[in-house]
């Protein structure tokens, strides 16, 4: 299929969405984390071919805590867990009706992502970088306040016997 041929984009519910979070990031590890265009992002890696990469424009919480006198702004702890669950392996991923994404490691660090974004737009999306036409490319956005949207390129469905 040539590349300026429109992909359809795919409505998709929660239970969707969790599927396609599953098998993107339930054997994976984060490999890298910085901003790329002042957002802030996580690269995961697993045994496929192609990372994924989590694209984040929302609030994120997490059960690390810091001493309140070092006075961190909000960008600078959220590098600073970035930084606590680089290299490590995920354990639990896994989102919600309302769009939050929730991110469990195997040290014990936990993250929730808002599905809501100050600006209206997606909060966060997670893509492996290839093009959507081709096996294996996929983008899935959660759209604030709820709700996802799939371009899922030709690959088995997410859920036995439907179409992707």
């Amino acid at each position: 299929m040539p590349s300026h041929v429109p992909l359809p984009m795919h409505p998709a519910d929660t239970t969707v969405a969790n599927l396609l979070l599953q098998r993107a990031l339930g054997r994976s590890a984060v490999e890298s984390f910085g901003l790329s265009h002042q957002t802030p992002f996580l690269e995961f890696r697993d045994d496929e071919p192609a990372d994924h990469m989590l694209s984040i424009d929302t609030d994120m919480t997490s059960n690390v805590s810091f001493d309140e006198s070092l006075s961190l702004t909000a960008d600078e702890r959220r590098l600073l867990i970035f930084n606590r669950v680089n290299l490590r392996s995920v354990t639990r991923v896994a989102c919600d009706d309302d769009g939050n994404l929730f991110l469990d490691f195997d040290n014990g660090v936990q993250l929730r992502f808002a599905g809501t974004s100050a600006e209206g737009y997606e909060p966060w999306q997670l893509g492996n970088g290839m093009p959507l036409h081709e096996p294996g490319g996929y983008l899935l956005i959660a759209q604030s306040g709820g709700g996802y949207a799939i371009w899922d390129g030709p690959a088995a469905p997410l859920i036995p016997g439907q179409d992707t």
